[in-house]
This record gives C-alpha cells, structure tokens and sequence, in this order.
C-alpha cells in the first residue's frame, strides 16, 4: 500500500506541471518547475503573499487533535517545525512542506507545479487526508513529494 501511495505521488511530481497547465487556481496562475524551500520561507517574511506570518494552520488544513499540533500554530511556527518520532513529528514534517507549498503556490514569482485547492494535485485535500489517514508513513510520503517540489529552485531573492 505504501510502495504504490508513494508511486503514485512521485509520478505526481514529474506529471503535474503538465496536468495542472489547464486548471484553474486561486491566486497565482503562475505553473513550472520551481518550488523554494521552508528555510527560504521562514527568512524571507516580506515575500509572502495571501499569507502572514501569523496565518494559523487550522483555517487551512483539517489538523486530528490526536496529532498533537496546538491549535493556534501559525504558519511561520510550522516553518520552524523539525520533526521527530511518532505522527506528531511526522505531523510537523508534513505541516512544515504544506506551508512551503502554499506559499509557492500562491507567489506568481514561483512557477510551483502544484496548486492549494485545485485538482490533479490538490496540496489541502492532500494534507487532510494524509493526516487523517493517521499513518506516520503516509503522512511522510507526502512531506517528501512536497519537499521535492519546494526544492526545485527558488526564483526569488
């Protein structure tokens, strides 16, 4: 189950700038091959657009209380999240690459190949089922598709 979760996913990675091309999305209309990393993100405030610092994880993605992540996490918080054991590090992992994917996403300076709330990669559908699903590995098979996207090649100074 896992082995073809994470094939599928990573076929999603090298198809979706293709698929995507057609669809429309919210915000950013901008579809390539480019995706800047968390540690970007968090350094570089003063880039976001759509979001603040202070945006809050929980009017973005469906978090279970089972996971341990606090209610009023902001995206910045998630940005400087590391890890660690058990779904609650798995939960940070993932919450840390979805924030990264939202703001490349909704920045029309990045050409991400993937989109917040549209289909064929939906990165919130994505997200809340990956975290409901309350598997560790299928909550890290995410981070790591939406990890390879963030590090693609940020344009941005």
């Amino acid at each position: 189950m896992f082995t073809s979760f994470r094939a599928t996913m990573t076929a999603l990675v090298f198809t979706a700038a293709v698929a995507t091309a057609s669809v429309g999305t919210a915000g950013a209309t901008n579809i390539g091959e480019q995706g800047c990393t968390p540690g970007y993100w968090k350094n570089h405030t003063q880039n976001w657009e759509e979001y603040s610092p202070q945006s809050l994880l929980k009017f973005n993605f469906t978090i279970p209380a089972a996971l341990g992540v606090p209610a009023n996490t902001t995206f910045l918080q998630a940005l400087q999240g590391g890890g660690g054991p058990g779904l609650p590090g798995a939960a940070t992992i993932l919450l840390r690459a979805a924030v990264a994917g939202y703001l490349n996403a909704a920045h029309e300076g990045v050409g991400y190949p993937y989109r917040r709330f549209t289909d064929p990669f939906n990165i919130k559908s994505q997200v809340n089922a990956a975290l409901a699903s309350g598997n560790r590995q299928t909550i890290l098979d995410l981070a790591a598709v939406l990890d390879a996207a963030n590090n693609l090649g940020c344009p941005l100074n």
